[in-house]
C-alpha cells in the first residue's frame, strides 16, 4: 500500500504522523497509516522522489497513490484554492483511494478559515460509485476521508486550477529549476494569504455586503485568488503594480468566469490616483520601501469608503494608527489572553507567540478611526 502524508515542514513530522497513529485517539485502526509512509512537505524544492523529504508538488502520475494523508500542521483553509488542492488530490489517489485529513468543528473552523464536517460536504459530497453510501466518512474525532464519488467534483475557481494542470507540468518538462522554486514559492503564499485576506474580510464586512478591493501589491496573483472567492460577495478587484514583467504574465492563471470584475492597473506607485469607491485596500509592504508604506497608507485612507479599511501584510515597520491585529497563519482576530486553538500543539504555541509579539501579525486599519 502506498501512504504518504503532506507535512508544512520537516519541524512537524513527527507531531502530524503521531495525529494519526496515536492508539489513544484511533481505537480501531481506522485511519493508522501504514509503517512506511513516506514524507513530502509544502517548502522543500527536492524533487526526487527516491529521496527523503520530496516536496508535495512532485509530480504525481494519475490515479497512483492509495492514501494520501494531510498533516495537522498543512495549511488546508476552506476556500476555492483548498477546494481545488483537494480536488487535485482526487486526481492522483487510485480509484478505490482515500484523502484523509483533519477537519474542525463548526464554530473553530469558521474561526480560522479552516475545513468542518458541513463545509466539506457541501462542496464534495457525491454518492460513491454505484454504492448508496457518501463518498465523505468521518473515520474519528477531528479526522474525515474523502474518496472518489459518481460525479466529478466541481472545478472551482482559483489561480491553483491553471497552475497544477498546465504552469507546473510545463516548468518540469523544461527542468527550469529556478522558475519552478518561484513559481511554488508565489502559490505557497498565495495560498495563505488570500485564505487569511479573505477571513479578515468577512469578519469586518461579512459575507453579503459588496466588497470593492483595491490591492497595491507587485504580485498579481493575490488579487487573483481573492477575485474568485465564492465565499465573500467581491464586487470588483483593481490590482495598482508598476510591475510591468510579471504582471501581463499571470493573466493566464485568472479564470475565463469569475463572479468579480478583476482589474490590473499598471501605474507609477510613486504618482498614482485610488479609485473612490473601494471599501477595502491590501497593500503588501513586501515591495514597498518605508517611506512609500506610509505615503501608501496615507493615501489609502482618504481614499476609502466612510466604511472602509486597510489591509497591511508582510509589514516591516511599526506605525501609530488605530488597529486590530489578525494571524497571518490563521487569520483569526489576535485577543490579549485569548489562545487560538489548534490540533498542532507546535502551531498553537506559535499561535501564542503571535499573539504576544504581534511583530508578524495582519494589521487592519479602519478610517472611521483614524481620520
Amino acid at each position: 500500500m502506498t501512504d504518504i502524508i503532506f507535512h508544512k515542514s520537516s519541524k512537524y513530522i513527527e507531531d502530524d504522523i503521531d495525529y494519526y497513529a496515536s492508539d489513544t485517539r484511533d481505537k480501531h485502526g481506522a485511519v493508522k497509516p501504514s509503517k512506511n509512509i513516506k514524507s513530502y512537505s509544502l517548502d522543500s524544492f527536492n524533487f526526487d522522489n527516491q529521496s527523503e523529504l520530496p516536496s508535495l508538488f512532485y509530480p504525481f502520475p494519475k490515479h497512483s497513490l492509495d492514501r494520501v494523508y494531510l498533516g495537522i500542521s498543512f495549511p488546508l483553509y476552506a476556500n476555492n484554492w483548498g477546494a481545488e488542492f483537494l480536488r487535485y488530490l482526487m486526481y492522483i489517489i487510485k480509484k478505490d483511494g482515500a484523502v484523509i485529513f483533519p477537519v474542525y468543528a463548526e464554530r473553530q473552523g469558521v474561526e480560522k478559515n479552516y475545513w468542518s464536517r458541513s463545509i466539506l460536504e457541501v462542496a464534495f459530497q457525491s454518492r460513491q460509485k454505484w454504492w448508496g453510501m457518501s463518498n465523505i466518512w468521518a473515520e474519528n474525532d477531528g479526522v474525515m476521508s474523502m474518496r472518489i464519488g459518481k460525479k466529478e467534483p466541481k472545478v472551482r475557481n482559483s489561480t491553483f486550477t491553471y497552475f497544477i494542470d498546465k504552469k507546473l507540468p510545463s516548468l518540469f518538462e523544461n527542468n527550469d529549476k529556478d522558475l519552478i522554486e518561484s513559481e511554488i514559492s508565489n502559490q505557497v503564499e498565495n495560498m495563505r494569504l488570500s485564505a487569511v485576506i479573505e477571513k479578515i474580510i468577512l469578519d469586518h464586512h461579512g459575507r453579503n455586503k459588496k466588497v470593492h478591493l483595491g490591492v497595491i501589491s507587485d504580485s498579481a496573483l493575490l488579487g487573483m485568488e481573492l477575485s474568485c472567492s465564492d465565499y465573500m460577495n467581491i464586487k470588483n478587484v483593481e490590482v495598482y503594480s508598476d510591475n510591468r514583467v510579471d504582471s501581463p504574465m499571470y493573466r493566464e492563471y485568472l479564470p475565463k468566469s469569475i463572479p468579480s470584475d478583476y482589474k490590473q492597473i499598471l501605474t507609477d506607485i510613486n504618482n498614482f490616483d485610488l479609485n473612490k469607491l473601494h471599501n477595502v485596500i491590501l497593500i503588501d509592504e513586501k515591495y514597498f520601501d518605508e517611506k512609500m508604506s506610509a505615503e501608501l497608507i496615507d493615501k489609502s485612507l482618504s481614499a476609502l469608503t466612510e466604511d472602509g479599511f486597510i489591509i497591511l501584510v508582510n509589514r516591516h515597520i511599526d506605525n501609530d494608527y488605530k488597529s486590530k491585529h489578525h494571524s497571518h497563519t490563521v487569520g483569526t482576530q489576535l485577543k490579549e489572553g485569548y489562545d487560538i486553538p489548534h490540533y498542532s500543539d507546535l502551531i498553537f504555541k506559535e499561535l501564542q507567540e503571535e499573539n504576544e509579539n504581534r511583530a508578524t501579525a495582519v494589521q487592519v486599519i479602519h478610517k472611521k478611526e483614524n481620520v
